[in-house]
């Protein structure tokens, strides 16, 4: 019950967000500091597979070997939903319309949703013990995208929403699933 309240206020966040999208970026890359900026410049570079390679790699140390099937499931479907919903809704980064670009990006019509707040819920069930460390990092990691100009706020709450939605598909489909019964996350 606890989950269904947690989408249903992320769903309604989405909402609100879809009517407040150009101010809020607006507000967010007309005050830039350099610290910040250098800060979200080096978070745009840790793309997707570095953070699953990290978390792969914890598991794997952890000798957590019944999490690795499952996080490579996690890995397809990010790969897919998120990448899937970029090219079927090409929504225009923020960036190409306010023309205030601080990074280089190869494709400044897939903003939504976005793909490192995706990324850094999805793996949310693979942190045991720092998951609220790892939330919070995660709220770094949107608040970043969306001062870099590179997604609007519904962008970034979405990408929570489906990271999550992800991480939850990947548990059912391990707990449901004789194929995978034998890899069930803890």
């Amino acid at each position: 019950m606890k989950k269904l309240y947690l989408y249903s206020i992320l769903v309604l966040a989405v909402v609100i967000s879809f009517i407040f999208d150009k101010n809020i970026s607006i507000f967010f890359t007309s005050y830039r500091i350099s610290i910040l900026s250098s800060l979200a410049i080096f978070i745009d570079f840790v793309a997707w597979y570095v953070l699953f390679s990290i978390i792969l790699m914890v598991i794997i140390l952890s000798k957590n070997y019944k999490k690795i099937l499952p996080l490579i499931l996690s890995l397809f479907l990010y790969l897919i939903l998120t990448n899937g919903l970029k090219i079927i809704i090409s929504r225009e980064r923020p960036f190409v319309e306010l023309q205030n670009e601080l990074v280089q990006t190869l494709n400044p019509d897939r903003s939504f949703p976005s793909g490192h707040a995706t990324a850094m819920f999805t793996v949310l069930n693979f942190m045991d013990k720092m998951k609220y460390l790892w939330i919070f990092f995660g709220i770094i990691v949107i608040l970043s995208r969306v001062y870099l100009g590179v997604h609007y706020l519904s962008d970034v709450i979405f990408g929570m929403l489906l990271g999550l939605l992800i991480g939850d598909l990947t548990n059912y489909i391990v707990k449901n699933y004789k194929l995978l019964n034998k890899f069930k996350l803890s």
